[in-house]
């Protein structure tokens, strides 16, 4: 059994159809890989059927750390040397196998949040609370983590953990500021990948050559075919329903 694959979390029958969905295109396009799901035991006891058929390997949580964010469970708990840990509203639209080269040189890669900082946590002053780094530092979106999982990474979800407790406690729900200070102050060597590999398709963005995984809610099979239509460098402005058959909303599971 091969030591790479990739890693998903669930908690919540609103987010497990899309969640199937994005496994589904995985193992289409990286059959080799291993899948692996954390998901709650309440979802788990609704949906075992749907969930066994598309995830070879399940992990069901008793409890979380922080409500409906299994992902630190997925983190901490993954017996994969090196994985991708992906959000359950991805698509793949072609094989990633590269960003595991990445790992040769680094230990973490991530691609830029859209926004430079959250201006909710900046209203809160959220990173008043959380360890000091430079200003010019940005936010890496944790909807695409490529990482060797060894003791340094899982020390540096331990504390990314904690920092994000801090700042729901504050009222800010969102993990990215708390994983922004961990992740710096971790000593992991960091790679910060192109939006290609987590092209945010519900927002305005540019971009260069193709997107290998969509990240957004809605039809991502046909927004996946209207991006790529051209590779050279572009301007992404989304019509959302005109065009992209997007919706704000994630499918339904079918029975």
């Amino acid at each position: 059994m091969t030591d790479r694959g990739v890693v998903y979390a669930c908690s919540h029958m609103r987010w497990l159809a899309e969640t199937l969905t994005s496994a589904r295109s995985c193992a289409a396009q990286m059959p080799d890989l291993r899948r692996q799901l954390f998901v709650t035991e309440t979802l788990y006891a609704e949906a075992k059927r749907h969930i066994d058929a598309d995830f070879p390997e399940v992990f069901v949580l008793p409890a979380t750390l922080h409500a409906h964010r299994p992902r630190f469970e997925a983190t901490l708990r993954t017996d994969l040397k090196e994985a991708i840990f992906i959000d359950g509203d991805t698509y793949f639209i072609s094989p990633v196998h590269e960003l595991f080269d990445i790992l040769a040189d680094f230990d973490i890669a991530v691609a830029l949040a859209p926004q430079y900082f959250s201006p909710q946590a900046v209203t809160l002053k959220i990173y008043d609370l959380l360890p000091a780094v430079s200003e010019a530092l940005p936010e890496w979106n944790t909807g695409v983590i490529v990482a060797r999982v060894d003791d340094a990474f899982r020390a540096m979800v331990t504390s990314w953990s904690e920092l994000f407790e801090k700042a729901q406690a504050a009222g800010f729900r969102m993990d990215q500021a708390s994983f922004r200070s961990a992740v710096i102050k971790s000593g992991l060597r960091i790679a910060t990948l192109p939006n290609n590999y987590n092209f945010r398709a519900n927002i305005e963005n540019n971009l260069a050559r193709a997107v290998k995984i969509l990240h957004a809610h809605g039809e991502l099979e046909k927004i996946a075919g209207y991006i790529n239509a051209k590779t050279s460098m572009r301007v992404y402005a989304p019509k959302q329903e005109e065009i992209y058959g997007f919706s704000p909303r994630p499918v339904s599971l079918q029975n």
